[in-house]
């Protein structure tokens, strides 16, 4: 656990930035060491391309406007820098909290990498054209014992052009890797929320499953009755029909219409003692049909085709449960229980409504 970091993506990109700074720093120590050629060719030629060797001239066209080895130490110089900033802002936890929970920042490394290798690589081609001279150490007139000192490349220039392409190649390689994090990265957040997700809809399961979960007030929508209808056919009926029964509620037959003072206060009776039970049950099952609207807002939002086999069997059975749980025998019977005080207490309230309005009509 002490080098995970190390061994990630992220740790990978750290890694090559120490790299990075070591040949950055070679770089700028083997081109530095060699400047006094550069001073030798200012005191001889000045900045611009020796005389007779220029381009359009009779012996090759060969064209060297003096070194730009300073060109060079300013491209390491600055590439030292903003790598020094990368790897100090890598190894802080505000990069591993913060930067890595980003979309944005992996492609934003991944940039830099990529200006870094084209200005490295810029440099290289530079240098390599620096040592000899533009072509002109090409040249045989050009290659004069006055001139062999410019023509020569010394170990540490050799060097100096072995470093700059494996830094171009380091960077190269940096590159990748930022693309590599920012695709392992996304895989990890949306693995996470979908984590997330599933841990909600299991709590979810379990607050329901628990005796203690706590009764909300919730208000009752009055639900409107359905009629049935007998069903009619007319003309010949057909062989083999069998028509559907109608199944009548028993308070229609048992409360009828109310005839005297006696039979209304029977029926209030009667309605008051039930209320209460109606009251409980329309609490106790809506409190349920609420969390079951919000695991239905949950399921709409798991992911159809998994990365996985483990993530698709764990919400496989997820699934399986919540079905489970909302087909359980006992929950229906209570939300039927339900329904049906409601009903019978609803006819129970308007056959006494249909006697109080008759009273009142017979006193006007």
């Amino acid at each position: 656990q002490l080098y995970a970091y190390m061994k990630s993506w992220a740790g990978l990109l750290r890694i090559l930035c120490a790299a990075e700074l070591l040949l950055g720093a070679a770089v700028f120590a083997c081109v530095t060491a060699y400047v006094h050629k550069d001073n030798e060719w200012y005191n001889m030629f000045g900045y611009s391309q020796p005389y007779g060797y220029g381009v359009g001239s009779a012996y090759g066209g060969y064209s060297y406007s003096g070194p730009k080895t300073p060109f060079i130490l300013v491209v390491a110089g600055m590439a030292w820098i903003v790598t020094i900033v990368l790897l100090v802002l890598g190894m802080s936890m505000y990069y591993r909290t913060i930067l890595l929970d980003s979309s944005w920042w992996p492609l934003t490394e991944f940039g830099i990498n990529v200006a870094l290798f084209l200005l490295y690589m810029s440099a290289a081609i530079v240098y390599v054209n620096d040592t000899n001279r533009g072509g002109l150490c090409y040249y045989p007139l050009f290659k004069t014992p006055i001139n062999a000192s410019f023509c020569r490349v010394e170990g540490g220039q050799t060097a100096a052009i072995i470093f700059l392409f494996v830094t171009v190649i380091i960077y190269l390689i940096s590159a990748v890797v930022s693309l590599k994090l920012w695709r392992h990265e996304g895989a990890r957040r949306h693995r996470e929320l979908m984590e997330r997700e599933v841990k909600l809809l299991i709590f979810l399961l379990k607050q329901y499953e628990s005796d203690d979960r706590p009764r909300e007030e919730v208000t009752y929508r009055q639900l409107k009755s359905v009629e049935r209808k007998p069903e009619l056919l007319n003309g010949h009926i057909p062989a083999g029909h069998i028509p559907k029964p109608i199944v009548m509620p028993d308070y229609l037959a048992k409360y009828p219409a109310i005839q005297t003072n006696e039979m209304r206060d029977r029926y209030k009776a009667v309605f008051n003692d039930q209320f209460a039970e109606y009251k409980e049950l329309s609490v106790e099952v809506h409190a349920v049909l609420k969390k079951f609207d919000e695991l239905d807002a949950l399921m709409r939002q798991l992911p159809h085709h998994p990365e996985s086999i483990y993530e698709q069997e764990r919400i496989s059975k997820v699934l399986q449960e919540y079905k489970k749980k909302k087909n359980d025998p006992a929950f229906l019977e209570k939300k039927e229980r339900c329904e049906y005080l409601k009903n019978k207490l609803s006819h129970i309230k308007q056959r006494i409504q249909d006697y109080d309005k008759v009273m009142n009509w017979n006193v006007e």
